[in-house]
């Protein structure tokens, strides 16, 4: 019989420890057969025996297992295997929490996570199969614990890679605006009128914008102004500095070449080597020192009126035409709102209120009258060049609604806020020539006032001829009761004229040479200082050509009318004879005293044409240039290119005399302010300057040439 010991019963079994630990994991006890022990036959009542042991231990090993692994430490089997603990079990306590810990879900859906009710993790869980929604598990998981300054750091460095040229900004308003209240703001350059061009060329070019510009746009008022000036109000007075630039600009749009010598004698040319520069320059500090609250404020002021108006002539100089309807549109709407499109005694009638501004001045109330009648001259030029009427809404006068009284015609010195001085007997006054410009235009009213309601060709064509007939008329009757001082020399003076001229300025004012050392602007500077009653003459000169030429323009703006209209009437007349009669050919045209009428002013305007061609110098035409210039160019392109039908003997004669003058007026526009913005050039380098000079110089030569070779009595 064998020595060993017989097996254990069931019963100790469970309390007896395993015939064999397991050195690195648990695993079910091997079987009776394998087991080293047991090498010899054993009969089935102990096989029985030692599986239902077998199986207890390996029941409660687990059970220990899973209880270490949720709520005790990490135990490695080798170190459980050694530790008496690790066989006894935890509490009936313990042993209850760590089964609820066990069971909780290790992740809830997104619908159940925003609800926070318990979600079974199934797909799709049951929560979700009951609201029928989808069952999703898109949201980010989130890291327990504190951010981690190394990962952190990583993702930083990362997004500067991906987005080098993208700079944080502040999330929300109140980080914004601590942003902006923080960051440094740079300094503001304060304004003054060395802004715009150095004090001694600023000087200068007041002066010639009073000596030159002044007797077409008689404001502001030169006495008032000057002392402004003087107590250096471009300092404290923005609104004051917004003038002065913009007055700056409108000279140098019309006159660029006293911009460009005086900034010459001061070295100077750098700064602005365009006469565009300078012009933008003007505009730029007028609009910063009216500053970004000048829209909002309750009350304006006649100098604002005129900023605007200047702004937006400057403008039209520069064919910024846009920009000019807008200045001009302004300009107006502050005459408006301040009271002087109307008649003193009735005001303004804004809202049922009338306002006239503080108490009453006489200054302010000539400036505001002179505003609003260059503005109407503005407008009524711009459509005898083809603008229509509604392209600066200026309707004609009515009973109900009429226009401003004539601006007084006393000169600036006589004018005090408290009283109007009377002009002194015998000097006619610079406001004269600008009063007959406006009875010049002032004619147009009626063909105004039926475009603007019925549209001319509304009416009959006999009360058309009627019509244009009598306008015509009274601009002829205008020119005739000009003052001597403002009359253009007639055909037998024009040669005493001309020597006037020499003999009142001397050799000083001849037409040099591009490369002549001297300037014409120094010597009109020198003659004036030592004659001071040589500038009034200057200006009577400058009023001259600008009467002259507006009612040039206008005469042959009613003729030409009549003729298209007649044209047109004929047509018609020969289409509907056609239909009538079935011959082609026109009925017969009575005589009409109107349609001779026309042809002979035709006639007289080519005369007089001319006349203003060569009467007029240089130093009367160029400061003005880009509006003169313009208007009797534009007469005689009209007379040149008209149909051959419509010349009579003296256009024929004339119309290689007129296209040599058509010529050189066209260079002279081109290099004037008006081109240089479409030119994109300017006038503000030599080659620019001797083009200029070498147009003026082709002009004088022409003169002197149709002088010698008899004046009208060979050409015509």
């Amino acid at each position: 019989m064998s020595s060993y010991p017989p097996p254990p019963s069931p019963s100790a079994g469970a309390a007896a420890p395993p015939l064999h630990e397991p050195k690195h994991h648990a695993s079910p006890p091997p079987s009776p057969r394998l087991h080293p022990y047991f090498d010899g036959a054993i009969d089935e009542a102990d096989v029985q025996s030692v599986a239902v042991a077998a199986a207890q231990a390996v029941a409660h090993h687990g059970l220990q297992a899973l209880q270490a692994a949720v709520s005790g430490p990490p135990v490695t089997p080798q170190y459980a295997a050694a530790d008496p603990s690790f066989l006894a079990g935890p509490s009936p306590p313990s042993l209850s929490q760590s089964n609820s810990k066990a069971t909780r879900l290790r992740r809830a859906c997104d619908l159940c996570s925003q609800r926070k009710v318990k979600c079974d993790e199934t797909q799709p869980c049951r929560p979700c199969r009951d609201l029928q929604v989808d069952c999703t598990f898109e949201r980010e998981m989130k890291r327990r614990g504190p951010p981690n300054k190394h990962a952190a750091a990583a993702k930083a460095a990362k997004r500067l890679r991906l987005e080098p040229n993208i700079s944080p900004g502040p999330h929300n308003a109140a980080e914004t605006l601590v942003s902006i209240a923080g960051a440094p703001q740079p300094p503001q350059a304060v304004l003054d009128g060395e802004s715009i061009v150095p004090w001694p060329v600023l000087s200068l070019l007041v002066d010639d914008f009073f000596t030159y510009i002044h007797p077409l746009a008689p404001f502001p008022h030169e006495p008032t102004f000057r002392q402004m000036l003087v107590a250096r109000q471009d300092r404290t007075n923005p609104l004051f500095l917004a003038l002065l630039a913009s007055m700056v600009g409108t000279l140098v749009a019309s006159f660029p070449r006293t911009a460009r010598l005086h900034l010459k004698a001061q070295h100077g040319m750098s700064l602005f080597p365009k006469a565009i520069t300078l012009i933008e320059r003007c505009r730029e500090v007028a609009l910063q020192s009216r500053g970004p609250t000048f829209y909002s404020k309750d009350e304006v002021t006649v100098y604002d009126a005129a900023t605007s108006y200047f702004l937006g002539l400057t403008a039209g100089y520069t064919m910024q035409w846009k920009i000019c309807r807008r200045f001009m549109n302004e300009a107006m709407s502050f005459i408006r709102e301040m009271g002087y499109h109307k008649p003193r005694d009735l005001g303004s009638s804004m809202y049922g209120v009338t306002y006239r501004g503080p108490p009453f001045d006489h200054v302010q109330d000539q400036l505001g009258r002179r505003i609003f009648w260059c503005i109407f001259l503005g407008v009524r030029s711009m459509v005898q060049l083809g603008a229509p009427h509604t392209e600066i809404l200026l309707p004609p006068p009515t009973p109900t609604e009429p226009y401003p009284e004539f601006p007084v015609e006393v000169d600036d010195r006589y004018i005090l806020p408290s009283q109007i001085l009377g002009q002194p007997e015998g000097t006619v006054s610079l406001l004269t020539g600008f009063v007959q410009c406006i009875r010049i235009y002032m004619t147009m009213n009626t063909i105004a006032s039926l475009e603007l309601s019925y549209g001319f060709t509304t009416v009959p064509f006999q009360d058309q001829k009627t019509m244009l007939s009598t306008c015509l008329q009274t601009v002829r009757q205008v020119v005739e009761n000009m003052p001597p001082e403002l009359t253009l020399p007639g055909l037998q003076g024009m040669g005493d004229f001309s020597m006037a001229e020499g003999d009142l300025f001397g050799h000083q004012f001849q037409y040099y040479p591009p490369t002549y050392p001297a300037h014409q602007s120094d010597s009109d500077r020198h003659v004036m200082e030592a004659h001071p009653e040589q500038r009034r003459l200057l200006q009577y000169e400058i009023q001259k050509a600008n009467v002259y030429a507006s009612a040039l323009a206008t005469r042959s703006y009613f003729v030409e009318r009549y003729f298209n209209l007649r044209d047109a009437h004929r047509t018609q007349a020969a289409q509907a004879y056609a239909q009538e009669n079935g011959s082609t050919k026109n009925p017969a045209e009575q005589p009409d005293a109107i349609d001779h009428a026309m042809n002979a002013e035709r006639e007289l305007i080519v005369q007089n044409l001319v006349t203003v061609l060569t009467s007029i110098s240089q130093r009367n035409l160029e400061p003005n240039g880009a509006s003169l210039i313009n208007k009797i160019r534009q007469v005689a392109s009209t007379l040149v290119n008209d149909a051959p039908e419509r010349k009579g003997p003296k256009a024929v004669k004339a119309e290689e005399l007129l296209s040599r003058f058509v010529d050189i007026l066209m260079r002279l526009e081109k290099g004037s302010g008006g081109a240089v913005t479409a030119a994109g050039a300017g006038t503000g380098d030599l080659q620019d300057e001797e083009q200029e000079l070498r147009s003026w110089a082709d002009l004088r030569e022409h003169q002197m040439r149709f002088f010698q070779s008899g004046g009208f009595i060979h050409q015509l």
